[in-house]
């Protein structure tokens, strides 16, 4: 019932007519946020004498140039003339009158009304630094303007917006027949597109397969592909709103955190109801400029001309659309890695510029920014002898799968202190090598995804025995927005090993023959004590 009543007051204020009953068209604003504070200038194209008790019953007789109009009729005539679609209609207008005529036989709204209060506003504005002088100023606080003067007046929002105002937009200017001495009350009304950014982020199922959905938040290992999209919704306008712009362009402003590298566009895609325009091989309708990622980690896409996209595609832009560009990007060495629960400060963000003034000039709105997140995480192990607390034990190696029997690696690569995934992203002369274990016994792997992950000892230090089998890790991470919730203890992992102590060897011979060693002795000690003896008792 709202939207009824709102038409039914439109046409009210917008019905016109000429001096035989004939109606002049109008145009009514655009639909959405509702202000009081909004200031309006209302330009005099026609005056002449209004009948009518109501909005809806004026009629207009005697017309003549309005005010400002009448300085220089000639010059808007010539320029009416050669207007774009509708100036071979007005070939041989040559007065106030003529031009009535051919206006009367419009309807509100319709594509020819459309362009003729858009031609209007060209003329008094030719370009962003003009400032011609309105007939009458309103609005600002008042929910009316008041009319001094009888006539045929075009409106325009002319409120000065603050730097940043992501709330509020520019009204579409509009047509309108008043009496003199009159209250026409002011709605303003305006579209605004929104955007929302999204993250994909993949599930590995048991069987091997992956599947994934775009959401507001993701994990993913360090140089590992994946997405971004960014969805540009321009909400559809019963009162043509896009028609009273020349061109109307929607630009993405994509920032990127320090630890996400961006590697390139994917897809640039319009859809409106059921019509789909894939826009992404026509690089001419739009751009993307990437000059500012090094110093300041954003870049722009931009598309100057979204109802010439609509058109060649062979839709409506009042029906509404959704603009979505989709990019690939990957985590880097620089990325934040969770070891416990908490945010992180992999964000991605993206802001909306759109056309926000039919008026000629370079008028921008900005939407708020939409923002989605991305995990990665660490495995921190050592290895240490005999004991869980026992001394760091350096030289160990190990490499880690993906799988219980050891079949899919998960290649690293060392920088530093640390290993590394070796994925789609990663430079192609990186090697897989084997972990070892450091001084202090450590062999930290950073920038994992969630999943299940073992590790195999490949090499074992000198002087002590293999170890068992390492129990598998399982990072479980649940994200929502910019919080994680992490198992800490599961991903640190001590793994121990025994040192080889001496062991009996086995030998050959008998018992007899250490008996023999044994009499054969026993006998050379009495043998030898006789003949003391008996040296003794000669000496005697």
């Amino acid at each position: 019932m709202m939207k009824k009543a709102i038409k039914k007051l439109l046409a009210a204020l917008l019905a016109v007519a000429m001096v035989c009953a004939m109606a002049v068209p109008a145009f009514a604003g655009t639909e959405g946020d509702i202000t009081k504070w909004h200031s309006f200038s209302a330009f005099q194209i026609f005056t002449g004498d209004v009948t009518g008790n109501e909005i809806k019953d004026f009629k207009i007789s005697n017309v003549e140039w309005g005010s400002n109009i009448a300085d220089d009729a000639a010059a808007f005539l010539d320029q009416l003339k050669s207007a774009d679609t509708i100036g071979p209609l007005f070939a041989y207008a040559n007065s106030a009158r003529d031009v009535l005529e051919v206006i009367s036989q419009w309807h509100d709204s319709d594509a020819n009304s459309i362009a003729f209060a858009r031609f209007v506003c060209h003329y008094l504005y030719p370009d962003a630094n003009a400032k011609p002088k309105p007939a009458v100023e309103g609005g600002g606080g008042s929910d009316h303007i008041h009319f001094d003067k009888a006539g045929y007046y075009l409106v325009v929002d002319t409120t000065p917006f603050n730097h940043g105002d992501f709330d509020h937009a520019y009204n579409s200017f509009l047509l309108m027949v008043t009496r003199d001495n009159w209250n026409v009350p002011i709605t303003p009304k305006a579209e605004k597109p929104s955007v929302k950014k999204e993250v994909f982020d993949n599930f590995d199922n048991q069987d091997g397969t992956s599947i994934g959905v775009f959401g507001s938040s993701a994990d993913h290992a360090i140089n590992e592909k994946f997405q971004f999209k960014l969805t540009a919704t321009l909400p559809a306008s019963t009162d043509h709103a896009y028609d009273y712009y020349d061109t109307y362009a929607v630009c993405f402003k994509d920032t990127l955190s320090e630890g996400i590298t961006y590697d390139g566009p994917d897809s640039v895609v319009i859809k409106s109801n059921n019509n789909t325009y894939d826009t992404t091989i026509d690089t001419l309708k739009y751009t993307i400029n990437t000059d500012n990622l090094e110093t300041q980690n954003y870049f722009e896409v931009n598309i100057p001309d979204v109802k010439a996209c609509a058109k060649d595609a062979g839709f409506d832009l009042n029906d509404g659309a959704t603009i979505t560009f989709t990019y690939t990007a990957h985590l880097n060495e620089k990325a934040t890695v969770n070891t416990t629960s908490g945010p992180t400060d992999n964000k991605n963000s993206v802001q909306l510029k759109y056309s926000n003034n039919p008026r000629p000039g370079d008028y921008w709105g900005t939407t708020p920014k939409s923002e989605v997140y991305v995990f990665t995480y660490q495995l921190n192990n050592t290895k240490r002898a005999e004991t869980e607390n026992g001394t760091p034990l350096p030289g160990a190696g190990f490499r880690l799968y993906s799988d219980a029997d050891y079949k899919n690696e998960v290649k690293l690569y060392q920088d530093g202190e640390f290993y590394y995934p070796i994925k789609d992203a990663t430079d192609k002369n990186k090697e897989a090598v084997e972990m070892k274990s450091a001084a202090n016994g450590q062999f930290n792997v950073k920038g994992l995804d969630a999943g299940t992950y073992y590790l195999k000892e490949t090499t074992t230090p000198a002087d002590f025995t293999p170890c068992s089998v390492i129990p598998p890790v399982t990072i479980t991470a649940n994200h929502n927005g910019n919080h994680v919730e992490l198992d800490s203890s599961k991903l640190s992992t001590t793994i121990i090993n025994k040192k080889a102590g001496g062991i009996t060897l086995p030998s050959t011979g008998g018992i007899g023959t250490t008996i023999f060693y044994v009499v054969g002795g026993g006998l050379m000690v009495a043998a030898i004590v006789l003949l003391v003896t008996k040296k003794r008792m000669e000496n005697k």
